[in-house]
């Protein structure tokens, strides 16, 4: 391990964990990464590429989300959400860490990075601060599968509304992760469709961190953000010359094989981005920096970024 972790309080008096990672003094200091995690998650799995970060001198930080991690484990709620707007208060407190970032390294470049659900979160993030940023980098990003995403809305807002926001439903958690496993058949274990590496794979398994069991107003706010998110006003919110980097495995179920990830792209080329680059890896499926050829991918990633944030 390479960080520090330690606590802040969001706007509404609830407490979040985050992640620490300083740049290397032996380096010239280059700028900041905020990293934000994906559904089931935590900040502490992207250790490696943090320690990447700070050897080539940027400062990166993370917070775990709201019944995610160690944030869940302050109160012993893990995947436990009561209030109503998850999607929301998950970007307060990730402005709430990156002001913190700017007391702590002002007048820096400040650098996005989100993967899968915090993809997502990331693009809602610009929509709001997007002038704040200086590089956005999207990992395992989802389009909206129309008739795939509409049943799903209206499922969880039906068993919502049924059963109330803070209530589990293992429909919905096969719906979101039972789905995915299902193009890699035979399947070795439920995680297959994360990486074709096996040993990541047992890895996260073992994770004493990993969940499955949100509450239902978690599930229904990630369907109900990657609908709205994917509609043409939000990639009208994002700023026209922010560098933005995509990839994705174009075995990616999340990302549906492709094809969603490459019309996510076309979206934001059609906005009139003037800094977008696209890469999608073949055979990569859903965490392309824990997969077989994750040191390509971040050797990739470092050279984007070196090409990006130079004075």
């Amino acid at each position: 391990m390479h960080y520090k972790t330690d606590i802040l309080k969001s706007i509404d008096g609830e407490s979040f964990c985050y992640y620490k990672w300083i740049a290397s003094p032996e380096v010239p200091f280059k700028g900041v990464v905020q990293i934000a995690h994906g559904l089931g998650e935590h900040a502490g799995r992207y250790d490696d590429i943090a320690h990447r970060l700070q050897l080539e001198g940027y400062s990166v930080y993370a917070n775990d989300h709201r019944a995610h991690g160690k944030t869940a484990e302050l109160k012993r709620l893990f995947g436990y959400y009561n209030g109503e707007e998850y999607f929301e208060d998950c970007v307060s407190d990730m402005h709430m860490l990156s002001e913190l970032m700017r007391s702590e390294h002002p007048q820096s470049k400040f650098i996005l990075f989100g993967h899968s659900m915090g993809s997502l979160l990331s693009r809602k993030y610009v929509t709001k601060h997007g002038a704040e940023l200086d590089a956005l980098i999207l990992s395992g990003t989802a389009s909206f599968i129309r008739g795939l995403g509409n049943i799903g809305l209206v499922t969880a807002t039906a068993v919502t509304t049924f059963r109330g926001r803070a209530r589990s439903n293992d429909l919905l958690k096969s719906f979101f992760f039972g789905e995915f496993n299902k193009k890699f058949k035979p399947n070795r274990t439920t995680l297959d469709w994360i990486s074709s590496d096996e040993k990541q794979v047992d890895l996260f398994a073992e994770d004493p961190y990993r969940i499955e069991d949100f509450s239902l107003g978690v599930f229904l706010d990630v369907i109900k953000n990657s609908k709205k998110l994917n509609k043409p006003e939000a990639f009208n919110a994002t700023p026209k010359d922010l560098p933005v980097l995509i990839f994705s495995g174009d075995k990616d179920p999340v990302g549906e094989m492709g094809k969603g990830v490459t019309r996510v792209a076309k979206q934001y080329e059609r906005h009139g981005m003037t800094d977008l680059t696209f890469k999608l890896y073949e055979g990569g499926r859903h965490e392309m920096l824990n997969e077989t050829n994750a040191e390509e991918v971040k050797q990739e990633l470092l050279g984007w970024l070196k090409s990006r944030m130079q004075d």
